[in-house]
């Protein structure tokens, strides 16, 4: 092995154990925050702890002008407010997540291009570490807004009745403070806290913030409430209870429908994994069996 090769591999494993260290200060730090957060009365929410956590990991690195441009043109930022991390994380915080990653796989592909002693395998990996990388973030703040909208939409047939229940005695804003004091674990409440926050502090109509959290999440559930609040200075009491419940009901019926959906797309979608487990696994088996032939041809 040759003395210029020998440096290759020395300065990549220096550049991985950095990304390592990296990785392993901001878990600590994450570990430590989320301590905090645990204490009694603070609500937690393990929606966001793996985009935290990343955001941690990658904080002292530097947010380059360029990812931010990307990232700011692109769904992230909408993708932030669904998963509710746009306060904690910014478009900045965003591209650091992106040069981490990137960072780690276009690492990873040099050092198996070194070892390998392929120099253009090794630029040909580093460069889709580097495409590979950029993408990292993204797939972690799309499954946090997925799991969250689908907490928000779980939540809601039951946000609906205890509305209606209160809103035949009171008004639909007293409502909707009502369950978010009585059930403020759930996600729909903290959302809802939200409003209520805007409307006290920013003196907001209710029907305005109301509208603010529908295109915040832009979840189509939410417009059930969102309507409902529009139409309760028009209608109030046992009529408003009423079409609540029936929403509710509707909301019940939607969601066993998707679920019966799901279901019966699952055997398809496990299809196309295994096919790919299949096929790598014939490729790995095959170059083994060409290098075993390839040794014995060369030894004859």
């Amino acid at each position: 092995m040759s003395s210029d090769l020998l440096i290759v591999i020395g300065v990549v494993v220096l550049v991985v154990a950095l990304i390592v260290a990296i990785l392993l200060r901001g878990r600590a730090r994450s570990r430590r925050q989320n301590q905090f957060a645990a204490a009694p009365g603070a609500p937690t929410d393990k929606d966001k702890a793996a985009v935290l956590r990343m955001r941690n990991q990658a904080r002292r690195l530097p947010a380059l002008g360029l990812l931010v441009q990307v990232v700011r043109r692109g769904p992230l930022p909408r993708l932030l407010d669904q998963a509710d991390v746009s306060r904690e994380v910014s478009v900045e915080d965003v591209a650091r997540m992106k040069l981490l990653t990137m960072l780690i796989f276009a690492g990873l592909g040099l050092l198996v291009g070194a070892i390998l002693g392929n120099p253009v395998l090794a630029g040909a990996l580093f460069l889709g570490g580097l495409m590979v990388g950029f993408g990292g973030p993204d797939s972690t703040i799309k499954q946090a807004a997925e799991v969250r909208q689908n907490h928000l939409s779980r939540a809601l047939p039951l946000a609906l009745e205890v509305i209606g229940l209160s809103v035949e005695r009171t008004s639909i804003d007293a409502g909707i403070a009502y369950y978010c004091q009585y059930f403020g674990g759930e996600v729909l409440a903290q959302e809802l806290a939200y409003v209520i926050q805007r409307v006290q502090q920013l003196k907001e109509r209710l029907d305005v913030a109301m509208g603010e959290l529908l295109r915040k999440n832009r979840n189509d559930d939410l417009s059930f409430l969102v309507a409902a609040v529009g139409q309760a200075t028009q209608i109030g009491g046992r009529d408003l209870r009423q079409m609540l419940a029936q929403q509710a009901e509707e909301l019940r019926i939607k969601r066993e429908q998707e679920v019966k959906g799901r279901s019966l797309k699952a055997p398809v979608l496990m299809t196309f994994p295994t096919m790919l487990n299949v096929l790598a696994l014939l490729i790995v088996l095959g170059s083994l069996a060409f290098l075993q032939i390839g040794g014995g041809t060369k030894h004859g």
